[in-house]
This record gives C-alpha cells, structure tokens and sequence, in this order.
C-alpha cells in the first residue's frame, strides 16, 4: 500500500455548519499484527513520548485508555471524599488486567500487581499523578527481582531521573506524558465527540463518547437489598461500576477495599465473565470474599447470584431491567429474593436527566 500523509475529517451538522480536523499521520511499529500497517495520527496538543524505547504499535496507543480509567477512579475518590486517590491501572489488550487507589502511588501499585502477578507483565501502566520516585524504586526492584518489564509507562509527568531509571533497567519501554491532558474532556475527547469504527462494506458506525462518570453528571446508587451497604461497601460499588465500564462487554469486576481482584469480559454471556474471573482469582490465590460485583448491564437470574455469593461477593452491582422499554421485572423479583436470602447487599446505578427524571445507566463497552 502507498503510505498516507495525512487524514483529514468533515463533520457537516444538520444545521449547515461543519467541523473539519486534519491529522499528520505518522507510521507506527506495527499494526494490530505485525504484518498491518499502522499509523498514528498527530492533531497538535495531546500526549508525547518522553522515551521511545522500540516504538509504539497500534495496541499499544489503545491501551492508553489506561490514563482515563486511573482518572476516571482518582476524580470519583474525591469525589467520594476519600483520600485515597492515587490510582494506578495497568491495561493488556484494551482492558484493565488489575488497578487499585491508595493515598500514596507505591502503594497503589503495590496493592494492584498483589491481585495478579501475571497479567501485569508487558502491560500499559497509567498513574493519575505524576510518577513517582518511590514508585520507579518499587518497578526497579521487580525488574531485578522478578524480571518484570512494562511495555508503555503513561502518566502526566516524571519526576526528575525517574524516566531514566526506568529506562536503564527495561530498555524497550516506552514513556508517555499526558500533562496536557488536564481535563476530563480533553482525556474523552474522541472526535467531536464521538468514536468511530468501520464496518464491513466499508461502513462507518458512530457513536457518542462515554464521559460521564459519577463526578459529572446526577446520578443515584439505589439500594435494592434489605441489608443496607457500609460506607465501604458503597464506594467499592462505585470502583467496581467504574472497572466494569472499562472492561470488554458482558463485563463483570470484583472490587475490594478500592482494588481489582478479579475481572473478565467479552464473553457471550455474563455468567461465563463472572465464573472465568473467579477462577482466576483462584488461581492467585485471590480471596473475593467480601467484595462488590459489578456488570455492565443487568443479571438475567438467580443462578448468577447462587454464583457470586459461592465465591464470596457481598455486594451486587447491576442497573437491573428497571426503565427497559421491553422486558419483564418479574427476573428481578427472584434475584432481590435471593439477595436478601444470602444478606448480601444489591445497589443500582442510574443517571438523572436534566428533567429531574431518571434514567437507565448501562455501560457496554463495544469499542
């Protein structure tokens, strides 16, 4: 194929006005498999590579949607107001394979690899903050100890020696500063505010960008269960909403004390996420007793809640079929039956319009 230039995109609007952006494109490493091109396109201010290790390939500039999942959960903790809100996420494949908030980024990290020692390796790991020295210390000593190495380091900013440090012991890695990222909608900017895909035939499909989160918009977390949740139970609710909307669809999260246990998506259905993420947990010999369970959508029946208090979740997350414009909340009845009969707790999320009316919240993640 010739090598493109440049790209340039023309949105006309129904109203007769138009918005155009025109991207330099520049050639990455590699495709989404080696034998693809790949290219990237350059708009102006947005994230620039502080080190370039081997270069970056096409998964790896998807997996900065790393950076917007730590964001997303450090605004909700102070939100929350909570102090813990230095939040590290590592992404594999465009899903978080383990994140966690603590006052302090060390620990943070310390907290996330804990849940999964396999995962981690060769991901993309985004801070909230700028990164630490006790935090580069930290992967120093996994390197030299375990031969641990990221692919791409992401945050906004270093301090000072930090990226050289890194780059001493994980000569491939790549180091991204998103400084200039310094508000939520310059992370979920998209184009014009949407996302785009193609179809087959050459088809475009598009969507709206997703960038509400509980710090933005009106929400409300009912409680569906009669056991009431701690106040610890409720903000786990809150971190596993937010990691199951940053997971493949049909997605299920396990949170605990503001950490990923256990997590899995883009099966054919919940259950198989919810079981697969389980075992695991197992196999780290991850405990998810005691945490909160959060899926995409809503649980179809019962049989997924014998499944997630066997393997020791309290809290059940979902935006359940209230609102559908078809369906039946008869399924519902069995599964807040069962959730009381275990005393686990059960909370919905919703959004509230503009109107004072509520509405349903559903984050599938297709993209």
């Amino acid at each position: 194929m010739s090598v493109p230039k440049e790209m340039k995109i023309t949105l006309t609007f129904d109203d007769g006005s138009q918005k155009e952006v025109t991207y330099r494109l520049s050639p990455l490493r590699s495709g989404d498999n080696p034998h693809q091109a790949g290219f990237v396109g350059e708009p102006g201010d947005s994230y620039t590579e502080v080190m370039e290790g081997r270069g970056m390939g096409f998964t790896n500039h998807l997996d900065l949607v790393a950076y917007s999942v730590a964001a997303e959960i450090s605004k909700t903790m102070a939100f929350l107001k909570d102090e813990r809100t230095e939040a590290v996420v590592v992404n594999k494949h465009t899903n978080p394979a383990v994140f966690a908030a603590r006052a302090r980024q060390v620990d943070a990290l310390t907290a996330a690899t804990a849940a999964d020692p396999k995962s981690p390796f060769g991901g993309v790991m985004a801070t909230s903050s700028k990164l630490t020295r006790e935090t580069t210390d930290f992967l120093v000593q996994k390197n030299k100890k375990e031969k641990f190495v990221l692919d791409v380091l992401c945050a906004p900013g270093f301090e000072a020696g930090c990226a050289e440090m890194l780059s001493e012991v994980m000569k491939n890695l790549r180091m991204v500063d998103v400084s200039s990222l310094d508000t939520w909608e310059k992370i979920n900017a998209g184009l014009f505010g949407c996302n785009m895909k193609w179809t087959i035939g050459g088809k475009p499909v598009i969507t709206g960008v997703d960038n509400l989160s509980f710090f933005n918009t009106g929400y409300g977390m009912e409680v569906l269960s009669r056991r009431k949740p701690t106040d610890a139970e409720m903000k786990d609710a809150h971190i596993a909403w937010i990691g199951t909307k940053s997971i493949q669809s049909n997605s299920f999260a396990f949170v605990r004390d503001a950490v990923l246990l256990a997590q899995c998506g883009g099966q054919t259905n919940r259950e198989d996420s919810a079981r697969f993420a389980g075992e695991r947990a197992a196999e780290f010999n991850v405990s998810l007793k005691g945490s909160a369970a959060a899926t995409d959508s809503f649980i179809f029946d019962r049989q997924a809640i014998d499944l997630l208090h066997g393997i020791g979740v309290t809290t059940v997350v979902h935006s359940t079929r209230k609102l559908l414009t078809t369906g039946s909340l008869k399924p519902d009845e069995g599964i807040a039956r069962a959730v009381d009969e275990f005393d686990m707790v059960m909370v919905r999320p919703y959004l509230i319009g503009a109107d004072g009316q509520e509405r349903a919240w559903r984050v599938f993640r297709h993209l």
